[in-house]
């Protein structure tokens, strides 16, 4: 059964078309990814999705009484303030409403009771109904497999980074009811740990989903249907995104055969007119010069539909007069690190002129801190670090810095690039810059414009090692795909930090990764994985260690205190079922035979249930972390 039905919208912004006549249903269930380049309208979808705006033209029905939530890349708007992260305001203020009503029902009588006690019953309705008891503990451990401590959620909101305020907004998204859910770039901000958590997540949900990813791991993970905005069209695969990318494989191949047939036919055509018109028969030649011009008009839609203009070419010069692939570049012997902790300690590595590594680990470990150390940008508290012929390192952090943000876009690239005004300008369109872009001045430039610009200047430098700083953060998934190709053609070295695993495989050739406070070489992302789970597994076993009294419970003890938990726990239960047959019985009479009395006594019964429901489930989580101590 479709959720969602779009008949042939479109959409335009300032007279640019950016969606044409788009047709798509998506059904309970569906776990969709919807990809396609920068700009082609993907997140422009997902707002017409939730009614923020209508389409120009054409018709998108929703189910009667279906509940859309969607997270964007950008906060959602926060109104914690004066709220703890775990705490959820509508459910505080809805219980601030119960007390206040407790404390009217004392001092009215009949009617007017009556109707206190019906709204008093409705809001502990919609607690229980909505999960507002359990609503911090249910949060909590969203955020924990999101990549939050415990620490980070006992803050205050406006405290946390960018990214950790994203995470909360993500994690209590999650929790909304709803049947369909919209994420754009949910995985942006998470580390290896948090991108799996969401993965499993996500793929364990009911509930139909439509996420913008540009991790294509992720969508091979999540996702059962590709959705791929191309030219204003939308196209449609199942699977996930390496089976799409089969699909389209075929649908280009299928295209290209058609295509061949038409240039076939419109050379014969026109060879046909020039016999028309050879022979002067002006009519004839008229009307296949008609004919001609359709089939023309035919082929070009299929042309476009298999070969959308490409924006971009890397490409990378190699470094001049350095043949030897094998040759030591850098090796770092014994360095440690700490930051207001021990970072890692005695890490021992090489990078040869031929290396593709990866530098893994989770957030906060200490990646950055290393990479600045081989770069020479700050110095490790011990061991030592040694340069093998001078060799040239060009850097792209996370974040790109211009030194004059008022310079054009051809300005910059023609100071770090000297050469023609034609080779530079080839250069930047080589990058994406057309000439409307030229004359863009820096300070106007998207993440994704501005990181493009300086790997186009930096490659220049024609560099012995590349090192990289998350660098497909900003690029879509063609994108991507180019700068693995270009990555695959580079004869330099590349050092290379990113989270997106599809990009790990297809170019780099081995990796160095953090197992803890350790820093080791590693074949595959994989072997790396396992290695990083069971270090955290190791802490986590010495942090229980360390936690343990020091004089251990006897056998007889913990049998005791278990009992006792038991004991506790089933005398609550019998006094909640006691209690809530008596609620029943009151809310199932005749209103009009109740007394004021019974009023009191069902406001007294309902107080003493929210205190024993929280009690129930806190000895449940007690008994439950007992147990797999």
């Amino acid at each position: 059964m479709s959720i969602v039905q779009a008949e042939n919208i479109s959409k335009a912004f300032a007279g640019r078309p950016v969606l044409s006549g788009i047709s798509f249903a998506i059904d309970a269930g569906d776990r969709i990814g919807l990809i396609g380049r920068n700009g082609t309208g993907k997140s422009t979808l997902l707002k017409l999705m939730t009614d923020r705006f209508p389409p120009d033209s054409g018709r998108l029905y929703r189910a009667d009484g279906i509940q859309v939530t969607m997270l964007d890349q950008r906060p959602l708007a926060y109104d914690h303030e004066g709220f703890a992260i775990l705490e959820n305001p509508r459910f505080i203020r809805m219980e601030e409403r119960t007390r206040v009503l407790q404390e009217a029902m004392q001092h009215e009588e009949g009617e007017a009771l009556a109707a206190l006690v019906g709204e008093y019953s409705q809001l502990q309705h919609q607690l229980e109904a909505e999960g507002a008891y359990d609503y911090s503990a249910r949060l909590a451990r969203i955020l924990a497999g999101l990549g939050l401590s415990e620490e980070q959620m006992n803050q205050a909101y406006e405290t946390l980074s960018g990214g950790e305020q994203m995470r909360v907004s993500l994690g209590r998204l999650l929790l909304e009811p709803g049947e369909l859910l919209l994420l754009d770039e949910p995985t942006n901000h998470l580390d290896y740990d948090g991108i799996h958590w969401l993965q499993d997540y996500l793929s364990s949900r009911q509930q139909a989903l439509v996420v913008i990813s540009h991790d294509r791991w992720f969508l091979d993970g999540v996702c059962d249907r590709i959705f791929e905005l191309e030219n204003g069209r939308l196209y449609t695969y199942k699977g996930g995104y390496s089976q799409a990318m089969e699909q389209k494989q075929a649908r280009e191949e299928r295209l290209g055969l058609e295509i061949s047939r038409l240039a076939g036919r419109i050379q014969r055509e026109q060879e046909v007119t020039q016999t028309m018109l050879s022979h002067r028969k002006m009519k004839s030649y008229h009307s296949r010069e008609k004919v001609v011009k359709k089939l023309k008009d035919e082929m070009q839609l299929l042309v476009d539909q298999k070969n959308p203009n490409r924006r971009m070419s890397f490409s990378f010069l190699a470094p001049e007069g350095k043949k030897d692939q094998d040759r030591l570049l850098i090796q770092a012997q014994g360095l440690s690190a700490s930051f207001d902790r021990l970072l890692f300690r005695d890490a021992n590595l090489e990078i040869k002129a031929s290396d593709r590594l990866a530098l893994l680990g989770p957030n906060g470990c200490g990646k950055t801190t290393l990479l600045r150390i081989l770069l020479g940008e700050a110095e490790a508290d011990e061991g030592e670090i040694r340069l093998f012929g001078d060799p040239v390192i060009a850097f792209m952090g996370q974040n790109v810095e211009f030194k004059d943000d008022s310079q054009t876009v051809y300005e910059f690239l023609a100071d770090s690039f000297p050469a023609s005004e034609t080779r530079v300008r080839q250069r930047l369109a080589q990058f994406g810059f057309r000439e409307e872009a030229l004359v863009k001045q820096l300070g106007s430039l998207s993440g994704g414009e501005r990181h493009r610009l300086y790997l186009g200047s930096i490659l220049e430098l024609r560099p012995d090692l590349l090192v990289l700083d998350e660098p497909t953060n900003h690029l879509d998934i063609e994108s991507r795909r180019l700068l693995e190709e270009a990555l695959n053609d580079f004869s330099g070295a590349v050092l290379t930090v990113s989270h997106d695993r599809y990009f790990i495989q297809a170019a780099i050739r081995g990796a160095i990764g953090f197992a803890g406070k350790e820093i080791r070489p590693f074949d595959t992302y994989e072997d790396w994985y396992r290695e990083h789970l069971k270090a955290m597994e190791d802490e986590k076993a010495r942090d229980r260690e360390e936690e343990k009294p020091d004089s251990p419970l006897s056998a007889q003890e913990l049998r005791r205190i278990r009992a006792g938990r038991r004991e506790r726990l089933g005398k609550m239960e019998r006094e909640i079922r006691e209690l809530e047959a008596e609620q029943l019985a009151f809310e199932a009479a005749d209103t009009a035979l109740h007394r004021p009395d019974d009023y009191k006594r069902y406001a007294e019964v309902l107080e003493i249930l929210d205190v024993l429901y929280l009690d129930y489930l806190e000895l449940e989580e007690e008994m439950s972390q007992a147990a797999e101590a």
